[in-house]
């Protein structure tokens, strides 16, 4: 049997060993173990919380804080009781500790822009629960947890479905002019769905919005600071061929081009690179004389 939050016959979410709270900051539902419920159990619900306990697959009682007693005449458990005339409490019986507190889940994907540029995105949606009894009775989970991250897993579809709807129809140089937009959609959907499951949405903001390629991102970064597109894609490709410790990304960075073969010329002065010019063309001349000559 569990020793979680049971002391004696005292149903909670604190754990008797340690008396830290199994109801941490990401945890939206807590079910406690059913083997450690009986007939004479006192159910401890702390202020940030409420309890839905379900007897034989019926929501018996949606609980506030404070301690209830199940034999108590006044408690909704032992009236929902006395209708079938149980003398203990039913082997399935479950509890489920819901937070009442603020929660942020954050829901991450991956579009694409109208000129199929793929764009990684991130949104943070801030909500809190109203109805516990339609929140459990509509999520499924395994364990004895439901947190912020099993939500997202729940709203991802729909959050995708409207930052695609609009990333879909603009370019990458529009995209950060749609961050109103994106938030707006989001949370007109996710506001419709979340009420059906008894949660209370209180606002929704995007925090990532950026090309999935890491250069292109840099390239972006180069221009926002004022720098011309062509050289900002300039600068980028000469950080690529930098890295690969290639002579060329100097000139790359410059805008000069790079002639290997010529690099011993290319720092010469003019004066000096016409003497040289003078030079060769004489020592052409004398050749072809002297090839005249022979004949």
């Amino acid at each position: 049997m569990s020793n979680i939050g049971f002391r004696g016959q005292v149903i909670s979410t604190e754990d008797e060993s340690t008396g830290a709270s199994k109801m941490t900051a990401d945890t939206i539902i807590f079910r406690y173990p059913r083997e450690a419920i009986g007939s004479k159990s006192l159910f401890l619900v702390q202020p940030t919380e409420r309890a839905i306990v379900i007897v034989q697959g019926q929501i018996a009682a949606d609980l506030p804080p404070g301690s209830h007693n199940i034999q108590s005449p006044g408690n909704a458990v032992s009236s929902f009781l006395s209708k079938f005339r149980y003398q203990q409490l039913p082997y399935d019986t479950l509890v489920f500790f819901v937070s009442t507190t603020r929660h942020e889940v954050k829901v991450t994907g991956l579009s694409q822009t109208d000129d199929l540029v793929p764009v990684e995105y991130e949104t943070a949606a801030y909500f809190r629960v109203n109805n516990p009894s339609s929140l459990v009775t509509n999520v499924q989970f395994g364990g004895n947890y439901f947190k912020d991250q099993d939500l997202g897993i729940y709203i991802s579809p729909i959050v995708d479905q409207e930052v695609s709807s609009i990333l879909n129809q603009v370019k990458l140089t529009d995209v950060y002019k749609k961050f109103g937009d994106i938030s707006t959609a989001v949370t007109a959907a996710l506001k419709q769905f979340l009420s059906e499951i008894g949660i209370d949405l209180i606002s929704v903001r995007v925090t990532k919005l950026l090309p999935q390629d890491p250069e292109l991102r840099r390239i972006i970064q180069l221009r926002d600071l004022g720098i011309p597109i062509n050289d900002s894609v300039r600068l980028g490709l000469a950080r690529v061929l930098a890295d690969q410790q290639n002579p060329a990304s100097v000139n790359m960075a410059i805008g000069v081009p790079y002639f290997p073969n010529l690099a011993t010329l290319v720092n010469l002065s003019d004066g000096v690179f016409r003497a040289l010019s003078t030079k060769l063309s004489g020592q052409t001349n004398e050749q072809e004389k002297g090839s005249g000559g022979g004949q």
